[in-house]
């Protein structure tokens, strides 16, 4: 590599704390891009750009468990690709801790560097940023294992959704980890079995925790805190009425639960957001009969809340209703919160919910809708 590059890439990484707008600016030689969270710098502007759109996706991922203020970093997350030359570390990436509680992370950026392992290096380098800023520096390293092998999955799998398959057989064939122990794993010690962190994820979800549960949880370990007391807690609040079980005997109950199902092959992205955007639109002309009359109208989310109560459109909406819950078996994660949300607009419609509720239900499904058609946008550009 010539020495002039060398050269650059060094004095970029010296004064990027100093000024890093004009850093990323000013050295010729490198390429760099950036969006609310992360910075990425790197000698190939293809590269920066799909590590650019890779770790934007992190964060859109990551708002379903954090909350966006948690996220507000004063400082964004500094990603380099470093080629060969510029290596004096060992792995795949190497997490740096920089001035004013700032996080960088190197990439080996060469061909042995995968999608995968791109989306472990972003997930650890984005929750040891969240630990820092939200809970102080020694959170850091206190931060549980679990939570980074979630994320990272969580993201590799929206990517990646037919991996599915390859991960739960590998799952389905090995010894089943100890709960306690992939709970008491921190950052800083020993990391948790393969993709034990995202079945622990999953085991939470199927166990139909609430929402604020399930974020509780999970920023309770990103803090370092053990969460094996809250999370029995949890399990208690959703069957008041069972036998308290061993968590060990929950882990296991829950996971035999999700290993036994079986599982459609996952649509593509466009698939999905195709029919569901045809369940989600009622523009084709439909009869009704109003005041003794019947009437051609056409229909759209907001009006047919009107005319709800029209055996038509109740048995129009259950029908919908049906279709979707047949088909998000199969939905592509990128789509799944948008799914999920419409269904809630079609049951306060059947159960003749207040109006506050049905808007509120509906404006949640057109950000879920535009968040999801943004998601796809940035996976095409990431796997073009």
């Amino acid at each position: 590599m010539p020495q002039a590059i060398y050269i650059t890439f060094a004095l970029l990484l010296l004064t990027l704390c100093a000024s890093r707008a004009f850093a990323l600016q000013a050295l010729p030689g490198l390429r760099s891009m950036g969006n609310e969270h992360f910075d990425v710098i790197g000698l190939h502007l293809r590269s920066v750009s799909h590590v650019n759109e890779l770790s934007a996706l992190s964060i859109q991922i990551a708002e379903r468990y954090l909350p966006p203020e948690g996220l507000a970093f004063p400082t964004n997350i500094l990603i380099s690709l470093r080629p060969e030359d510029h290596i004096d570390f060992k792995g795949d990436y190497r997490i740096r801790l920089a001035e004013r509680g700032s996080v960088q992370v190197d990439l080996r950026w060469e061909d042995s560097m995968t999608l995968e392992r791109s989306c472990y290096a972003i997930s650890e380098a984005l929750l040891v940023q969240y630990a820092i800023y939200n809970y102080g520096t020694e959170a850091s390293n206190l931060l549980r294992s679990w939570t980074i092998d979630a994320l990272a999955n969580d993201i590799y799998l929206t990517l990646r959704p037919a991996v599915f398959t390859d991960l739960l057989k590998a799952a389905q064939e090995t010894e089943v980890p100890n709960l306690a122990e992939i709970l008491e794993s921190s950052r800083s010690g020993l990391a948790v079995p393969n993709a034990a962190g995202y079945w622990l994820l999953q085991t939470m979800k199927s166990g139909t925790f609430e929402r604020p549960d399930l974020r509780s949880l999970f920023q309770q370990a990103i803090a370092g805190i053990d969460i094996e007391g809250a999370l029995t807690a949890a399990i208690e609040s959703r069957r008041p009425a069972a036998e308290l079980l061993p968590l060990q005997t929950w882990w296991l109950q829950e996971l035999s639960l999700i290993f036994d199902q079986e599982y459609e092959v996952v649509e593509t992205m466009e698939v999905s957001r195709g029919w569901l955007a045809t369940l989600g639109r009622f523009n084709t002309p439909h009869i009704l009969e109003l005041q003794g009359a019947k009437v051609e109208l056409n229909l759209d989310l907001r009006a047919i809340w009107t005319h709800r109560a029209k055996p038509e459109v109740q048995e129009l909406v259950r029908a919908r209703y049906e279709i979707l819950r047949l088909r998000m078996t199969r939905i592509n994660p990128a789509y799944y919160n948008s799914a999920l949300y419409l269904g809630a607009l079609f049951e306060d419609i059947l159960n003749g919910e207040s109006a506050h509720k049905y808007l509120h239900s509906l404006a949640i499904y057109l950000s879920e809708w535009v968040d999801a058609k943004e998601m796809q946008e940035s996976l095409e550009n990431i796997l073009d």
